[in-house]
């Protein structure tokens, strides 16, 4: 799939952009793509609102199994490959401050029902946070197939599966829905005070969608780039920390960013860090999972904790790439027995999860 980027429009907020001057840094766009397991930046261009984003991506389209991968993959093959293309447009300004302007899926497939194998469009970015549902923008998009497909889909095809898949999905989050209100209800069952216990079930993304807290982790294999779960730890750390921007007073703004939206702002809050450290974790084959809890004085806070094969704990501190080894106290001790003093900010844990599990703390205190 050749995807071709011809120009932006409608950007109004740098209608009042000045031109930029030879030499002189200025505020830029650059867009950021993700298909399956392929990942593309375009160059940075100076905002505008028109910015003059050009820029050709192409993205491999291929069978999952094996023995298939040279094969050319024909309409209905490529008919279910249900991945989007995520889009993400990040801007970064003259002190090299970056901040995610949107972040889109695209449904590509609707190029599978055209003769020619190509077709135009104009895409609507919306905002994220606060502003997830203010467009802030439109991106001119060319589709093209290459090699040319031997037959097309009709529309009625393309459209039926689409909306069979949407179908299916809204019934799952529907069933898990009603899932998660009933285990909801035997958990507070065991006690009325676990209404006060940082339990959380779901989280908003960057686009505002409401998504269980599993879904933000996946095993990610580094491969080379990072050699050991210690790597990965410093790795996670270098990232910047910023929390998730609010208009107005309050309270902090909730939001979780999904990984590449994360990764190309390189900042984020301590969830976004805990995440993708659990990704990497899992990926090494660890039994990883991410805590959400308190630290001292109460105040909530997101980290990562590894289970041993011979039982052990470690915490992982995602923000500062600390680890440390949690030592149990026994319940049953003797009020003289000096009980080991805990060297981790940590105070409280209300739940932990991955990406297969889900386990929420019904202890006493």
């Amino acid at each position: 799939l050749y995807l071709q980027v011809l120009g932006g429009k409608a950007f109004l907020e740098h209608l009042q952009e000045p031109q930029p001057l030879p030499g002189h840094v200025c505020t830029t766009f650059t867009l950021f793509l993700h298909f399956r397991n392929q990942r593309f930046q375009s160059k940075p261009v100076p905002c505008a609102c028109e910015p003059d984003l050009q820029d050709g991506f192409l993205l491999e389209i291929h069978r999952d199994c094996l023995g298939d991968g040279s094969k050319m993959a024909d309409a209905t093959a490529l008919l279910s490959v249900c991945d989007p293309v995520h889009m993400v447009l990040i801007k970064t300004d003259s002190a090299s401050e970056t901040t995610l302007v949107a972040s889109h899926y695209l449904e590509w497939r609707s190029v599978l029902s055209t003769p020619s194998g190509r077709m135009s469009m104009a895409v609507e970015l919306q905002g994220v946070g606060t502003e997830s549902k203010v467009p802030v923008g439109v991106l001119n998009i060319k589709l093209e197939m290459y090699p040319c497909l031997m037959q097309t889909l009709s529309q009625e095809i393309l459209t039926t599966q689409l909306g069979l898949e949407r179908q299916k999905t809204a019934e799952r989050e529907r069933l898990f829905l009603i899932y998660a209100k009933q285990w909801w209800r035997e958990y507070l069952q065991i006690r009325p005070s676990h209404n006060n216990r940082l339990v959380k079930i779901f989280a908003q993304d960057e686009n505002g969608t409401n998504r269980p807290v599993c879904s933000y982790l996946r095993p990610l294999r580094a491969g080379r780039l990072l050699d050991t779960p210690r790597q990965a730890a410093r790795f996670v750390n270098v990232l910047g920390y910023e929390r998730a921007p609010v208009v107005g007073g309050g309270g902090k703004q909730e939001q979780w960013c999904t990984l590449l939206p994360f990764l190309c702002r390189g900042k984020g809050d301590c969830e976004d860090h805990a995440t993708l450290l659990c990704s990497l974790l899992l990926g090494y084959g660890l039994g990883a999972y991410v805590c959400v809890g308190t630290k001292a004085k109460g105040v909530p806070h997101t980290w990562v904790l590894t289970c041993g094969t011979n039982g052990a704990i470690t915490f992982w501190e995602s923000l500062t790439g600390h680890r440390y080894v949690h030592v149990p106290i026994n319940p049953n001790a003797p009020p003289m027995v000096e009980q080991p003093r805990p060297a981790y900010p940590y105070s409280t844990i209300g739940c932990l999860f991955n990406h297969q599990s889900f386990y929420a703390n019904c202890q006493p205190s």
